[in-house]
């Protein structure tokens, strides 16, 4: 596996650490917005939306969740590229609120994000909530005119990681899926917070449409964060055929074979692959102190392992990477 992963993947052969000091002096055009928006659909849903803007300096409260953007903020002039998000998932449900800095980063950068909250809907119903808070954000006379819906790019973390894969014309193998768990009985990350499929015929749907939300956009990149990727085999693939950014931690509990590393070896066209320091959650933001202690497990990570540094890396290569292809 090694050996073919070495002809077909293009590595990165600068270390990640050396991204590190590029990106602290990589210029930033925009300052950050938020929106929260509610998406119709037959069970409404909201979304977040960060955006470039000219207003200097906000910062908004979420929870817990201090985030670097101007709440409600006049969208900068021009048009912009998109980039729709969707988070993990877990027993919990998951929130883009974990990836609030990237998202930041990105308006900052120049992007439109579009991230739902999933809530606890299963990969059957996700990626119909991202078609809807995409076209809610066309839709909308704030975004509409400074988006540019030909340059339409993707991020996914995790089970999100899975969601993307589907939008970008993959084909969920539940078969492979079930046997791939009977077979890695150990593999908890992957199985034991296995997606809901039941959710397929419940897909959420606009209110005025009685037919389930097309499962398929005109993707130009993607990128994924340690995605689940084991419900897809290289003939599930095919129709994947845009530039993909791979990231993999080093120290992950999603398994890499059946993942990210198999995954990289099935695509019809060759990632981006890159490893990096830390585990599955080193790609969540540095947690507010007041969780800390109640979810260590997403985010502590290994001794050495600096999360801001490796924050620092990422969003480096994701503005390399969207440059070139959006």
């Amino acid at each position: 596996m090694r050996a073919l992963l070495a002809s077909c993947i293009f590595l990165l052969v600068a270390p990640l650490s050396g991204a590190f000091a590029q990106s602290q002096f990589q210029s930033q055009p925009h300052h950050a917005g938020i929106a929260r928006i509610e998406v119709p659909a037959d069970i409404p849903f909201e979304a977040l939306i960060w955006y470039p803007t000219d207003v200097v300096g906000g910062s908004w409260q979420a929870g817990p969740f201090p985030i670097p953007a101007t709440h409600n903020a006049v969208v900068a002039d021009g048009k912009f590229p998109v980039v729709l998000l969707s988070h993990g998932g877990g027993l919990g449900g998951g929130s883009p609120l974990v990836l609030r800095e990237l998202s930041a980063y990105l308006a900052r950068q120049g992007y439109v994000v579009v991230a739902p909250f999933h809530g606890k809907t299963g990969l059957g119903g996700r990626p119909a909530q991202i078609k809807l808070a995409f076209d809610a954000v066309l839709a909308d006379s704030r975004f509409e005119p400074h988006i540019d819906p030909a340059r339409l790019g993707m991020l996914g973390f995790s089970l999100g990681g899975a969601v993307t894969l589907e939008l970008a014309g993959a084909t969920p193998n539940w078969a492979h899926f079930a046997s791939f768990c009977a077979t890695h009985p150990d593999d908890v990350m992957s199985c034991g917070h296995a997606p809901d499929q039941s959710s397929t015929s419940q897909a959420p749907r606009h209110p005025s449409s009685s037919a389930t939300v097309p499962l398929r956009l005109p993707l130009k990149a993607i990128v994924l964060l340690d995605p689940l990727a084991a419900l897809f085999q290289r003939e599930d693939l095919q129709a994947v055929t845009m530039p993909v950014l791979l990231f993999r931690p080093e120290q992950s509990k999603l398994s890499g074979d059946g993942n990210a590393i198999g995954l990289a070896a099935a695509l019809p066209r060759a990632p981006q692959y890159q490893t990096l320091p830390g585990g599955h959650f080193v790609f969540v933001d540095v947690c507010p102190p007041v969780l800390q202690s109640e979810a260590s497990e997403i985010c502590s990570d290994l001794p050495g392992i600096d999360r801001a540094d490796v924050h620092v890396g990422i969003e480096s290569m994701l503005a390399e990477f969207f440059g070139k292809y959006l």
